[in-house]
């Protein structure tokens, strides 16, 4: 993917770093007239009328660039004052290279790349010492990732596999492509020669060795160790093939889970999708193929999660008022509901076909039957006693019994069955001063005559 190079336009030059690594340096380029190319100087020093006229391509490449200047990189990991020190001190200390500083320039390095793909700002090789580029110095950006297909063979001696890569559906080899350069380890973002590849959902260290060999092979008595680390990990994102290894399939049923929580002081519903023992967010593993996992059996299983099932959820939640941040919906602003619960009693029959209902805190089902009141009263010379009872479903419960939840504001009960119900919000406006002003009896409340509110239930 080459672009044509226009006088002052950005394009991203590799380099190393003595201390650092490789990293990705935005330069302006112009073109002197001969078919090569100039670099004028790095990009960070562009005046404010050049920065002006740049696309915005060029200038987000220069602002993820920022953030990996040696002065950026000390002021977030160092002390140090002067940048010579803070160098001398990191030199010393390579390990913190590696565990701390490397990965985080690694995640920008991820941005930068992921902007030349998608912007097609122009990737060039520096040689040491020179301004001049020639059109040999530019790298060929793919524009698709590298499709990767695993083939695993087991029997009694050994356990080998090989990884097969397509790029645009067609294969290549990696031994054949010198020299190997990892830009980025996770996902693993390599230069094969003066070719830039993309392998998403798989690291370099498991990527680098077939660019030696063709496959990798070791005694049958550490297929276990293998099966863990290597064939399960790449099987959830990465088409298989097996020989001699039993993995079954298993038919798992989607099954979406709407929980009450409360974020920032708002009641919110989560979504998520069980299979089985397992449960998913609607944004995890959204390119996983497999969910493959071992069984206390030992064997090995998997299934493919419904995504059809999983999206026409998030459908009718969007559809019935709710709007989808991150993994939490709450209401639009269209919606003509006022709080989660009653938008939750008017979407019972919905959410009963569709959803269940669990309380966020043990996963325990809520009941949606509808709840409604039968009520008497015996008049009495000084006092009044009112019969009520809750009638849910085919339970019969006294209203007594909600006292404590209603006084204290809980909303959620948990049913003698084991179920979870929210208690309708008119309850705690219109029966807490009853409540509060009444005494418990057997049978109901009794309040006094002078206390009136009754002739408004």
């Amino acid at each position: 993917m080459k672009e044509k190079i226009t006088n002052g336009q950005v394009i991203i030059v590799f380099t190393e770093h003595p201390v650092f690594g490789i990293l990705l340096i935005p330069y302006i380029a112009e073109r002197p007239g001969d078919g090569t190319l100039q670099l004028v100087e790095q990009a960070f020093h562009a005046s404010p009328e050049a920065m002006e006229r740049m696309s915005e391509a060029e200038r987000q490449a220069i602002d993820i660039a920022s953030h990996y200047t040696e002065k950026y990189l000390m002021s977030n990991y160092s002390r140090e004052k002067t940048v010579s020190r803070f160098l001398h001190k990191l030199s010393e200390d390579p390990e913190r290279i590696k565990n701390s500083i490397r990965p985080f320039i690694e995640k920008k390095l991820q941005e930068m790349l992921t902007l030349i793909r998608e912007s097609g700002l122009p990737f060039y090789q520096k040689q040491a010492g020179s301004k001049i580029l020639y059109a040999h110095h530019a790298y060929r950006v793919h524009a698709d990732d590298v499709e990767t297909r695993v083939i695993f063979h087991a029997d009694s001696k050994t356990f080998r596999y090989q990884l097969q890569c397509y790029d645009g559906g067609q294969p290549f080899s990696l031994t054949e492509l010198k020299p190997v350069t990892v830009l980025t380890s996770s996902p693993a973002i390599l230069l094969l020669g003066m070719e830039l590849y993309f392998f998403p959902h798989i690291e370099s260290t498991r990527v680098l060795p077939f660019t030696k060999k063709k496959s990798i092979s070791v005694n049958a008595s550490q297929i276990e160790k293998y099966i863990d680390n290597i064939m399960i990990p790449i099987a959830r994102y990465h088409e298989i093939e097996t020989h001699g290894l039993n993995i079954i399939e298993e038919e798992c049923s989607c099954e979406a889970l709407l929980s009450l929580d409360t974020i920032h002081g708002e009641q919110v519903l989560q979504l998520s999708f069980r299979y089985g023992e397992q449960v998913f967010t609607p944004d995890s593993a959204a390119e996983m193929k497999k969910i493959v996992y071992r069984k206390e059996s030992g064997d090995v299983f998997f299934f493919r999660r419904n995504v059809t099932e999983e999206e026409k959820a998030i459908r009718l939640l969007t559809q019935a008022g709710l709007q989808l941040l991150d993994t939490s919906f709450k209401l639009s602003p269209k919606a003509k509901e006022k709080t989660i619960g009653e938008w939750i009693n008017n979407h019972r029959e919905m959410l009963q076909l569709s959803f269940q209902l669990v309380s966020s805190m043990g996963n325990m089902p809520y009941c949606l039957d509808e709840i409604r009141i039968e009520q008497s009263c015996e008049d009495e010379v000084d006092w009044f006693e009112l019969h009520i009872t809750v009638v849910i479903g085919t339970l019969r419960i006294p209203f007594s019994r909600f006292r404590k939840h209603i006084l204290e504001e809980k909303r959620e009960y948990q049913l003698p069955d084991g179920r979870m119900i929210l208690l309708p919000e008119e309850w705690f406006s219109k029966y807490v001063n009853l409540l509060e002003m009444g005494m418990q009896t057997e049978k109901g409340i009794r309040v006094r005559r002078s206390y009136v509110l009754y002739r408004q239930l």
